[in-house]
């Protein structure tokens, strides 16, 4: 079985300080489990809540998995819980995760706050998951890791059908430019070589984002 192919990047936004996008991606010998952090702007200590969730996932995800399928909602909320216990003043991110298995016999994703899950063929790009955030005010999300107000029941994964399609997950400062130019980065996202997609989207991106533009891409 081989595994599965991916492409990531994180491009700081040209307003921000410092990076408080992060990319995670652990190739076991079943599945792929690919997790993308956007920390939240106003939060201080949204990177070293990135990497508490990191060094959590990195070595507890086999003890939330089997041959069969990952138990990505437990791994999440006790992920979560590492991040509540470090005591932290506002470690907070939202995140958008997927398991797949490699030969594409069963797939989950999980999301919370404004990161994006999308599926794309080649006749279209659709999004997965859904934002928590204010109608009102969709730069306001409602749900965080490390809110200590969650519970348990805030966590969720779901099966999704993965066959013939390529699987996106990338932060709010990338699915802007995403959004604003489906067609081309439709066009894109269906070229043949990772490298070549990785360089386009580099290039759509540079100099233009004054968000952390963040991606992870499973083809």
């Amino acid at each position: 079985m081989l595994p599965l192919e991916y492409i990531t990047d994180s491009i700081k936004g040209t307003e921000r300080k410092e990076n408080k996008d992060r990319t995670l991606i652990i190739s076991s010998e079943n599945y792929i489990l690919a997790i993308l952090f956007d920390g939240i702007s106003s939060a201080p200590d949204a990177n070293k809540g990135i990497d508490i969730a990191e060094n959590f996932i990195k070595e507890n995800y086999a003890h939330f998995s089997s041959s069969q399928k990952c138990d990505l909602v437990n791994l999440m909320y006790q992920t979560h819980l590492a991040i509540v216990q470090s005591k932290l003043d506002s470690p907070y991110s939202t995140f958008s995760a997927v398991c797949i298995a490699h030969d594409k016999s069963w797939a989950l994703f999980s999301n919370m706050g404004d990161s994006r899950v999308y599926e794309v063929t080649p006749q279209y790009i659709k999004q997965l998951s859904k934002d928590d955030n204010l109608m009102h005010r969709k730069n306001v999300v409602t749900r965080y890791l490390g809110m200590l107000e969650l519970e348990r029941d805030d966590f969720w994964a779901t099966d999704f059908d993965v066959n013939n399609k390529r699987i996106l997950l990338c932060s709010d400062g990338f699915y802007y430019f995403l959004e604003e130019n489906l067609k081309k980065f439709h066009s894109v996202l269906n070229f043949d070589r990772g490298g070549n997609i990785k360089n386009n989207l580099l290039n759509e991106i540079t100099n233009k984002n004054l968000d952390d533009s963040s991606y992870i891409f499973i083809l």
